[in-house]
């Protein structure tokens, strides 16, 4: 009995010993955290894309990871911990903060940096025509949509408003598609808190497909369909309706087309101009990386009543072979002679920087009178609040200006960035900077140089607003390309100058003219255009570690040297006003930053060819001179415009082959398109 006891508490105590610590874990008291998330401007978040992970103690496994249900959220959590929370709003780590739970409640405020918006502008690879009806999918570094949405006629998305990047490893990504065809993706797209951005992408495909594309059409036994077997062609109908239909040429059964918009097509099979429903509907892209497609027939299921079987061959009374005249083999790739064009004002502008009063009074001068004794154009820029005290100055400027020898640009209030401020105190201070000029030299100026060469898109949006039309900044700030035509605000940047920055002597040291002429030329032959900075710094001695009011005579002869150079190439020097009303198309040798491109077609030679050789029909041929004589890239003497209804001569078409071929000269060419225009089969605005 005694022994039965002693047995019993043993094994009671074992039992008690290994439940207590179940016990004491689910009777560990909890305490309620409240977490409330804002962005730093005070502002609730929503809930929409918003988690939070919290890790308890030191731990590094999650001891939660939800979904932020309701904004301020209120949960349940094991007291006499400390609790670590990280905020995630787009993916993108937002913020963390810290709490000790212990005997109340505990509300937790979490203030993460602001969003930013971010619009796409889709182009073609010539970054002049968009990209319509793309669909832009953004997602972010770990994979997960975040958006989705369709650019407009312009290739615009609307403007996406997405949690900041805070740290370096946060990056969006964007898929450009058309339908399923994937167009394009950019990768490590960031965006900096409260800043509104947009992002021009340029796919990488062509806004017109000028290589030859082909379809063959095949049975449901893989043979190809021939011209022999009757009379087909295809037809494509685009996303927006644009129609394109070419019929079958040549014993080998090619359907070609030419020139065709990259698009998504419909494409659909027709015989002898009906519909063939053996060819079900195909959705192809062309998009410039395939160009030959195969149409395979659907096995046809035939009604009750059609015979057993189908005859085993062709009547007897098919000619075996087509006519000798017909092509037998792949159009011929002729050899073009491509030439590229780009708009280029062939002219610099000289931007002298900081002019303010009783500053190396003597440097400026001489600069100023350096340019105007020789009636070279200069673009001066004034730092308004520290100008207009100092009369001789004030006079130099205001008889220059009104003997129309210098420009005046606006240099900023004082020497401060406006990229610190937000879009309405950036206006404010244009506003007042743009006023204080006209009162102090009677001039309205749109030419904008911000101080030390910074700015973003706030300062484009005022700067458009306010009326102005120029901004010159630096390279350093500034990317190209830098268009000449078209533009609510041009971008002329710096591109040369005649003093560099010495770091380690920490001051601006001159140049020689040979160095700023080299870069103005290759600025010339990139952009269209050069801007050379001047400072006075530059053109001062430097004595003690300072610089003083003397000029630098070394110097000076150095800018008369780049003045005579520059006037030797006759290159023109304008006023930075000018730039963009004289421009003309030259042949370029290096366009790559340059959009302003326009090029002879490596088609034209190809449909001269083809159009000879029966693969391309007249229409086609046509509308590609056409499109030639309207862009200005084929030029033709003068002629009187027929008034159209005559028909196309067999001798053109034997010269466009012979022109194709090399056997005869442009000029020769050049006679038979001036024929077309004279009879009106090619109508132009002469």
């Amino acid at each position: 009995m005694i022994k039965f006891n002693i047995y019993n508490i043993f094994a009671f105590a074992i039992f008690f010993i290994l439940i207590t610590p179940i016990v004491s874990a689910y009777s560990e008291e909890s305490e309620t955290l409240q977490i409330e998330i804002k962005y730093t401007n005070g502002d609730r978040i929503d809930t929409y894309q918003t988690t939070y992970v919290i890790y308890q103690d030191s731990e590094k496994t999650p001891y939660l990871e939800k979904n932020l249900e309701s904004n301020p959220e209120t949960i349940t959590l094991p007291k006499d911990h400390k609790y670590k929370v990280e905020v995630f709003v787009n993916g993108m780590f937002s913020e963390i903060e810290s709490v000790n739970l212990k005997n109340e409640p505990v509300k937790l405020d979490i203030n993460i940096p602001l969003p930013g918006g971010l619009k796409f502008n889709v182009f073609f690879e010539d970054g002049e025509k968009p990209v319509e009806n793309a669909i832009v999918v953004i997602k972010s570094q770990d994979g997960e949509q975040q958006r989705i949405g369709n650019t407009n006629e312009n290739g615009d998305t609307m403007r996406y408003w997405l949690q900041s990047t805070n740290l370096q490893n946060n990056y969006y990504t964007v898929e450009i598609y058309y339908d399923e065809f994937l167009l394009a993706n950019v990768s490590n797209i960031k965006i900096q808190p409260g800043i509104s951005q947009d992002q021009k992408i340029m796919v990488p495909i062509p806004a017109v497909v000028e290589e030859l594309i082909t379809f063959r059409l095949y049975d449901v036994e893989l043979n190809q369909i021939l011209k022999k077997h009757g009379d087909f062609s295809v037809v494509l109908v685009g996303k927006n309706n644009a129609t394109f239909e070419s019929t079958m040429t040549g014993s080998k059964g090619d359907i070609y087309f030419s020139s065709i918009s990259s698009d998504v097509y419909t494409v659909s099979v027709l015989k002898d101009g009906v519909k063939d429903e053996f060819w079900p509907d195909t959705r192809i892209g062309i998009v410039g990386n395939q160009n030959s497609f195969d149409l395979i027939q659907i096995n046809p299921v035939k009604p009750e009543s059609e015979p057993i079987s189908e005859p085993i061959s062709e009547p007897i009374s098919e000619p075996i072979s087509e006519p000798i005249s017909e092509p037998i083999s792949e159009p011929i790739i002729y050899q073009p002679s491509v030439k590229n064009y780009q708009l280029s004002c062939n002219c610099i502008s000289f931007r002298l920087d900081g002019v303010q009063d009783f500053w190396l009074n003597d440097v400026q001068f001489d600069l100023i009178s350096e340019f105007t004794k020789n009636n070279t154009p200069l673009t001066i820029g004034v730092i308004i609040d520290s100008f207009g005290e100092d009369p001789y100055l004030l006079d130099i400027i205001s008889k220059n200006i009104r003997d129309d020898k210098i420009e005046i640009a606006n240099h900023g209030l004082d020497p401060t960035p406006f990229t610190i401020f937000d879009e309405q105190k950036q206006n404010d201070m244009l506003k007042e900077s743009t006023n204080k000029i006209h009162e102090k030299l009677n001039v309205s100026t749109n030419i904008f140089i911000p101080p030390e060469n910074r700015f973003n898109d706030d300062t484009k949006k005022v700067l458009i607003k306010n009326g102005y039309e120029i901004l010159s900044a630096s390279m350093l700030n500034d990317s190209p390309p830098f268009n000449l035509k078209d533009e609510l605000l041009y971008r002329f940047p710096a591109m040369a100058t005649t003093g560099e920055y010495i770091p380690s002597q920490n001051r601006i040291l001159g140049i020689s003219a040979d160095k700023t002429f080299s870069d103005v030329l290759e600025a010339i032959e990139t952009h269209g255009f050069a801007v050379i900075t001047i400072h006075p710094q530059a053109f001062s001695v430097y004595e003690d570690g300072e610089y003083s009011n003397k000029i630098n005579l070394e110097q000076i002869k150095e800018l008369e040297t780049l003045i005579d150079k520059i006037k030797n190439k006759e290159i023109q020097i304008v006023p930075m006003g000018s730039i963009n009303q004289k421009i003309t198309m030259v042949v370029s040798k290096n366009s790559q930053n340059h959009t302003d491109q326009y090029s002879i077609p490596l088609w034209i030679k190809n449909n001269a060819g083809w159009w000879r050789d029966g693969h391309i029909d007249d229409n086609s041929f046509v509308q590609g001179i056409q499109f030639l004589i309207k862009e200005g890239i084929l030029q033709i003497p003068p002629t009187t415009q027929g008034s159209g209804g005559s028909e196309i001569p067999e001798w053109l078409k034997d010269n466009a082959g012979w022109w194709a071929e090399g056997k005869i000269s442009d000029n020769d060419f050049i006679y038979g398109v001036n024929f077309l225009v004279n009879h009106g089969i090619i109508i132009i605005d002469l």
